[in-house]
């Protein structure tokens, strides 16, 4: 609890003060004493009012007001999705012997949680309870903290109040909205699986035994054992004829995606990333539900995330793990802060969250190395205790997650603290040369699968598609029979709407796109140029859609959309230079 732990004048006590002094100078002045009467009067009320409401709340720094909350049963069965107003309910308890009153509770949350309703003043008689409801409304899918509230007392005249801060941190779990399932088409390869099990959605393959599919001429290179001797002895030109066979196997499947800072564009809830969960999660779910196998890359300068292929509702769960903690990031290849900043933050937190106390009165003596080695500095100039943080989240830690190991650095410890807690850090930028390395790395990964289905969910902008590493890479997956299938979301689809209805807005954002889409439109062509089928998207399309359009059933050929944006900015140019 924090803010101050002695009363201050509120609106009203402060115009109190006011006119009991002008009322009793004003008497003295002109002799009128009942005038200073009456200005000593108010002054005499407002110091017994400051009296007996500091002897109230100094109950409140014993302990003596607990706030909880917790979320309704049917909230929890249900699970938690982005972009619906979840219901919190709050109990504050008075445990002291003397009447206390709430005017005013705010809910201090993670970045994506905005509080829609606010709870009402609250009479706490002692020794009572009472317990209120609220709403909160969740914009991104992700692991989310409601990290406290600052609670406001005033007293029975609200002549003053004090402001006081509750932790009690709230893990909130929140899965991106559901999109429908898709239904896959059967597909042929000529490479063959090591997995043979067959699975609902299946493709055919050619192969040593199944069933007979044609018979064909030979010719060199194909396996003798595979000419079937009999059909070409009762051939008219006998010539040997060969056996082509085929069989049900498995459908291996690979998502790749792309968690790079253009993904991360826009207003919480309207990001590109928030779409691409979607279609990873419906994705996913149908994959799995038809017992194929799914495995999953996500990536930005190098692999951040690989889950190798799999099935079965274990890998469901994990998928969804990883899904949501790209949302939160702490790893310090993808985190633009320096050493000093990730304490600050740290130590900002153990200072509101535990009341611990980790900044240094003083700099050490200029001389002793060993004791500036221990001194962090923050951003604004701050000295911080590294012993005394890392003391207190390695305390914090074992008490909560006894997965600490003493192996662990400082730095780890930091940053599974910031993860377990919610301490948000800045995703860092990463150069184009990086991004096109590290989704190369995850293109070979997803090659060890031969005949796999990959599927990129990728902007492509920030990448430098010609870096020879990534050309190496998708020519591997074509040797390799991979299925190289790009779903690439369209910036000027993900603007607020509210934007693209005003008129002006309109135009601002076409200007503005215009050097954006002509990047997007370079990078679409040249990744077609590696063997990927790459396919434009929005917000509100899902893979049922996405897929139709690969396979020419619906939706407009990228090349037809290219030429359309391409005449509104003429037309646009057009009715600009008519206006000036």
């Amino acid at each position: 609890m924090a803010k101050g732990r002695y009363p201050t004048l509120h609106v009203s006590g402060g115009s109190l003060m006011s006119l009991g002094l002008i009322l009793l100078v004003l008497g003295v002045a002109v002799g009128k004493w009942s005038i200073a009467a009456l200005g000593f009067a108010s002054l005499s009320l407002l110091c017994a009012s400051y009296v007996t409401f500091a002897w109230r709340v100094s109950l409140l720094w014993r302990r003596h007001l607990e706030l909880l909350w917790w979320l309704p049963r049917a909230a929890t069965s249900e699970g938690l999705v982005a972009g619906r107003p979840v219901e919190v309910q709050l109990t504050l308890r008075n445990l002291s012997p003397l009447r206390m009153r709430v005017t005013e509770l705010r809910i201090f949350c993670s970045r994506c949680i905005h509080p829609q309703t606010s709870p009402p003043p609250i009479d706490l008689p002692a020794h009572s309870e009472a317990t209120t409801q609220f709403t909160l409304f969740v914009a991104q899918a992700g692991e989310w903290f409601v990290h406290g509230a600052t609670v406001r007392l005033c007293d029975t005249l609200g002549l003053f109040s004090l402001e006081a801060y509750f932790p009690s941190a709230l893990r909130l779990k929140v899965m991106p909205p559901k999109l429908p399932k898709v239904v896959f088409d059967v597909s042929r390869t000529a490479t063959g699986v090591s997995e043979q099990r067959v699975g609902v959605h299946s493709l055919r393959q050619r192969g040593l035994g199944g069933d007979l599919r044609e018979l064909r001429e030979y010719v060199p290179g194909d396996p003798f054992k595979l000419i079937a001797w009999k059909a070409t002895a009762r051939s008219p030109n006998g010539r040997p004829l060969v056996k082509e066979l085929e069989r049900e196997t498995l459908r291996v499947h690979y998502l790749i995606l792309d968690i790079g800072v253009t993904m991360r564009e826009g207003m919480p809830g309207q990001w590109k990333l928030d779409h691409a969960l979607q279609l990873c999660q419906s994705y996913s779910r149908s994959v799995l539900e038809g017992n194929d196998r799914l495995g999953y890359v996500s990536f930005d300068g190098e692999v951040y995330q690989h889950i190798k292929a799999g099935d079965g509702p274990v890998l469901r769960r994990r998928l969804s793990e990883k899904l949501l903690e790209v949302m939160h990031v702490v790893e310090p290849s993808f985190v633009a802060m320096t050493d000093g900043e990730l304490f600050a933050a740290v130590a900002r937190y153990l200072r509101q969250q535990e009341a611990i106390e980790a900044r240094l009165p003083g700099p050490p003596p200029p001389d002793d190395a060993a004791a500036w080695a221990q001194v962090a500095v923050a951003p604004t100039g701050e000295r911080i205790s590294r012993t005394q943080v890392v003391q207190a989240v390695r305390r914090l830690l074992r008490s909560e997650a006894p997965i600490v190991t003493s192996a662990q650095t400082d730095d780890q410890l930091l940053r599974q603290f910031c993860r377990e807690r919610g301490i948000e850090l800045p995703y860092g930028q990463r150069s184009s040369t990086e991004r096109a390395r590290g989704l190369a790395q995850a293109l070979e990964l997803a090659a060890a699968m031969p005949g796999a289905q990959v599927v990129l969910i990728s902007d492509l902008l920030g990448l430098s598609l010609d870096e020879p590493r990534l050309r190496q890479a998708a020519a591997l997956c074509r040797r390799r029979g991979l299925g190289l299938l790009c779903v690439r979301p369209e910036a000027r689809a993900y603007l607020p709407k509210t934007l693209l209805h005003d008129e002006e807005g309109a135009r601002a954002a076409t200007i503005f796109s215009w050097e954006n889409d002509r990047a997007e439109a370079a990078a679409h062509r040249e990744l077609s140029k590696l063997g990927f089928h790459v396919v434009p998207t929005g917000p509100e399309e899902g893979f049922a859609q996405i897929l139709s359009r690969k396979t020419g059933r619906g939706g407009q050929s990228s090349q037809a959309r290219d030429t359309e944006q391409r005449q509104q900015g003429n037309q646009l140019v057009a009715s600009l230079l008519v206006r000036s």
